[in-house]
């Protein structure tokens, strides 16, 4: 695994910054996938570029992106960086697990055996154990005031957590590689979105959707790992 701190994060060769979390050997991106990132995948590839519909540039995070499109630009990520020399046979980037997800926004460890079991079991929210959020926390439901943005948010514009991760709560939701739970129907979701409020932005909460599915609020982060767990994947 390369070497990477809060303070000298590991840049990867698009420029995505990543950073270690607790429990974990894994290295997470400290932000979601830029509209920027996901283009350079599109144009390598041939692939027509999402639609984001609302109001964005390239510093935002991707939306209507699914599961399966997340999962294809970390297989591409990977077979670039090594064919570059970049990244050896052993390592990928892939989605965060649900429980490093979870270590990420600072969560102890949850024993619960699926994320809809863990969903919203631990109280709290990523600004603190109060509600509503104070101005200027993150990019959520416009109804709640506490920022000047309609949609989605350009990455960063918010502080980062004590571990120097963005975005971990609004702007959008971020696919994670687990099952939802034991029906394998739908993937989880996490970190809430610009168009959510209320229990749906406690540090705890997951969402879930089909692995096909895509929307305005939903994109993706990316973490650099150094054990293959694809294999686990249900697609």
């Amino acid at each position: 695994m390369p070497k990477a701190s809060l303070t000298e994060p590991y840049f990867n060769t698009i420029g995505l910054p990543f950073v270690p979390i607790p429990r974990n050997q894994t290295l997470v991106c400290v932000w979601p996938v830029r509209v920027l990132d996901y283009r350079l995948f599109c144009a390598d590839r041939g692939h027509d570029f999402p639609d984001q519909k609302n109001p964005t540039d390239s510093t935002h995070p991707v939306v209507n992106v699914t599961w399966h499109d997340g999962i294809d630009f970390c297989l591409w990520l990977t077979s670039k960086e090594r064919e570059e020399g970049r990244m050896g046979d052993d390592q990928f980037y892939r989605l965060l697990t649900d429980l490093e997800w979870s270590a990420a926004i600072g969560l102890p460890m949850e024993s619960e055996a699926t994320p809809a079991e863990r969903s919203k079991v631990k109280d709290g929210y990523p600004w603190g154990p109060f509600y509503p959020p104070r101005k200027e926390t993150g990019n959520y439901h416009p109804s709640l005031k506490v920022d000047d943005w309609e949609f989605t948010s350009p990455v960063g514009t918010f502080p980062a957590n004590e571990f120097g991760i963005y975005d971990l709560s609004g702007n959008v939701w971020e696919w994670c590689m687990d099952n939802y739970n034991n029906s394998r129907t739908y993937h989880t979701l996490r970190g809430g979105a610009w168009d959510f409020y209320g229990s749906g932005l406690k540090s705890s909460a997951r969402n879930a959707n089909d692995p096909t599915g895509r929307g305005t609020s939903i994109g993706f982060r990316i973490a650099y790992a150094g054990q293959d767990i694809f294999r686990h994947a249900k697609k």
